[in-house]
């Protein structure tokens, strides 16, 4: 019997998340197309042959948009490594698009061993991004805890979080639903980890109805549809094709117009098309032109997000406010920060302790990111007027505008001085701690020009929030100019502790808007 991929897991969320935040060179914005979801499917209606290991292996190919962009290759069987009875799943993805004219190839390996009774083992992730080094985490669980190594930037650090045994591992409820198929009408729902992002999820696959669904080579065939949620991106429903043997035989997701299809071997490893696909372009959310947005005192916006209600999407904070008109639309306003005027390092307890803190993404004990930020400051002992300097200093000095990268540590930063908007944000806030200035990472829209038709767009970005004054106050490397205007709309912010979860975590409700949102400026006030 073939095994069936059910979830949505992390990987592919990864890729969707990460693979297209960033702001090019002007007045081009590399939106965000970040999602790494990993929708995977189940293998050809011919059962896969076992192997004489007594492991199985399928293979799907990834669309996005009409175009072949990867593979998914899965494989299951008996722990061989250590015991027989346990079961060791191993999947690699590997995906290659263009993003702005540059090609972006993405390797990530997930393998996790757990017992039959779906309680997990271990764990292990890796993902392969040039020019950055690879990332890696592994977890291993011990009673009540899982213990964690993760690896970035070729460090490694290890933590541990609190581990409920009634959470299966990431491969459980593909035997589960393989050996108990959907009937038509019923729900099911698990919980289960997924290695990509650190995190639990709960899983709900709920039976349709018989539709007519046409396959990769043309051919019609009725299918059971069975609609699949999860908690950690509740807004998106991904739906699966199931045969009378409880077989996907294709999988959509609304996300970038994602199919995947069970195929053979042969097929999967065709030469890719991905470079017909730009990402960046297609996720931009057009607005006519506004005149110097980053420069106005106050932009209100009506944003309308079909079937969500933006006042749970978008935050209220110290410079931006919601107000909701009707069940999916609501007037955003955007406000410029005033400047500090004597301001003072904050108290130790004024904000939480990883606002200052070193992480595997944020490594303020670099000697390059603190020798960067003493370059910057020089002998100015204003906070403010340092946190500028550095924000001044970011936008100058990241002069290679690399977007093949997804999202570098603040080390690997400040020693390559490349990146887009995420590698300015990260190393502009770690070169910020150094001074011990609390700061965090800010995702949202950011308002840029297009010549070419006159008229402007949002596009996904990464920018730094620093406190001071006892509020959370806006910079942006990328663009440099000494705090925001109006033309910046927040989703979330995150210190990027290592607790937290996987960074990817905070660009999911931007996601989950992507396609759904459009934006009219109601009203713009200049300072």
């Amino acid at each position: 019997m073939i095994l069936p991929r059910w979830r949505i897991t992390g990987r592919f969320l990864w890729f969707v998340v990460t693979v297209g935040v960033g702001f090019g060179q002007a007045p081009i914005l590399h939106p965000p197309v970040e999602l790494l979801a990993r929708v995977a499917v189940a293998a050809d209606e011919k059962p896969a042959k076992p192997k004489s290991d007594g492991k199985q292996e399928t293979w799907q190919v990834v669309y996005m948009a009409g175009t072949r962009v990867g593979y998914i290759r899965s494989v299951s069987g008996p722990d061989l490594e250590s015991n027989k009875s346990n079961i060791r799943s191993e999947t690699e993805m590997v995906v290659s698009i263009a993003r702005f004219g540059q090609t972006i190839k993405i390797r990530s390996v997930t393998s996790s061993v757990e017992t039959p009774n779906g309680d997990l083992v271990e764990f292990a992730f890796e993902q392969q991004n040039p020019p950055a080094a690879a990332s890696r985490s592994k977890g291993r669980v011990d009673g009540e805890k899982l213990l964690l190594e993760l690896e970035t930037a070729g460090k490694t650090k290890n933590s541990e979080q609190k581990w409920d045994a009634t959470v299966k591992s990431p491969a459980y409820q593909e035997r589960e639903l393989r050996e108990k198929p959907l009937k038509a009408g019923e729900k099911r729902e698990f919980r289960m980890y997924s290695p990509e992002l650190l995190k639990v999820a709960t899983v709900t696959a709920k039976a349709g109805d018989l539709e007519e669904v046409e396959l990769l080579d043309g051919a019609k065939k009725k299918l059971l549809k069975v609609a699949v949620t999860q908690t950690i991106l509740p807004g998106v429903v991904t739906n699966m094709f199931l045969d009378e043997a409880g077989e996907a035989l294709k999988t959509t997701s609304p996300l970038l117009t994602m199919a995947m299809y069970a195929v053979p071997k042969e097929e999967a490893l065709k030469a890719l098309t991905g470079g017909e696909l730009d990402l960046g372009v297609s996720t931009l959310v057009k607005v006519p032109a506004i005149d110097n947005p980053h420069g106005a005192k106050k932009i209100v916006y009506r944003v309308r997000i079909d079937g969500e209600d933006p006042t749970q999407v978008l935050p209220r904070g110290d410079t931006q406010t919601t107000e909701k008109v009707t069940k999916d639309t609501a007037d955003i306003t955007v406000s410029a920060a005033a400047s500090p005027k004597d301001a003072k390092l904050p108290a130790a307890n004024a904000v939480g302790a990883d606002y200052l803190a070193a992480n595997r993404f944020l490594q303020i004990d670099d000697d390059l990111v603190k020798a960067h930020a003493a370059k910057a400051v020089g002998d100015e002992s204003d906070p403010w007027q340092a946190c500028l300097k550095m924000e001044k200093w970011v936008s100058v000095n990241l002069k290679k505008k690399n977007f093949s990268t997804l999202l570098a540590s603040a080390a690997e930063v400040a020693k390559d001085l490349s990146g887009d908007c995420t590698e300015h944000a990260t190393l502009l806030a770690a070169m910020v701690r150094t001074r011990k200035i609390p700061s965090r990472v800010a995702v949202g829209l950011v308002y840029v020009p297009t010549p070419k038709t006159g008229d402007g767009a949002f596009g996904g970005h990464m920018w730094t929030e620093v406190f001071l004054d006892g509020r959370w106050i806006p910079l942006d490397a990328t663009l440099g100019r000494g705090g925001i205007g109006g033309g910046h709309l927040k989703f979330s912010h995150s210190s990027f502790a290592d607790d937290a979860g996987a960074p990817v975590g905070e660009f999911l409700p931007l996601i989950t808007a992507l396609g759904k949102m459009t934006i009219e400026v109601r009203e713009v006030e200049s300072r």
